[in-house]
């Protein structure tokens, strides 16, 4: 190895690392899915998760955060309207996430969300920004909460 090779060593970015703590984690506690990344660049979602035994699927919308201006915690987080729509008209099995885990340090600064429908609709809108507001009150906590609930959601057998 030469001296440039060991001064720039290759980071991966976060939603690599996303993905590869989601799949480490479910391969480590016996479930069999596969989590594939979008190519488009501009796809609506990042991640798409299926259980192999069941080809259940579950999308995820993954967003790397950080606090702005002194903040340390948000009263609400936001998706832009059109990513609203696509989830709603074709992806709505989908968990968003907002992870502020990279800059703070602190594993409990990660938030997510399943859609809901009836729930989503009830949010405010921020037409002048074209985002769709999502109070953080909604919102549950940390990464090992997220897996359960896919595991929950998405069992190792047939649905019915």
């Amino acid at each position: 190895m030469n001296k440039t090779e060991n001064k720039n060593p290759i980071i991966l970015d976060s939603e690599k690392l996303f993905a590869i703590a989601i799949n480490n984690h479910l391969n480590n506690n016996g479930a069999n899915w596969i989590i594939h990344k979008s190519e488009y660049k501009y796809c609506y979602l990042d991640f798409v998760l299926i259980n192999l035994n069941n080809l259940y699927s579950v999308y995820l919308e993954y967003k790397e955060r950080s606090y702005c201006y002194g903040y340390k915690s948000y009263e609400t987080y936001f998706i832009s309207i059109r990513k609203y729509q696509a989830i709603k008209k074709c992806y709505n099995n989908c968990y968003i996430v907002w992870d502020f885990t990279h800059n703070t340090k602190n594993d409990d600064e990660f938030y997510y969300i399943h859609f809901d429908k009836e729930l989503f609709e009830k949010f405010d809108k921020d037409i002048n920004k074209s985002r769709l507001l999502i109070p953080s009150k909604y919102c549950k906590t940390g990464f090992i909460n997220l897996m359960t609930d896919l595991i929950d959601k998405i069992p190792n057998r047939n649905l019915i």
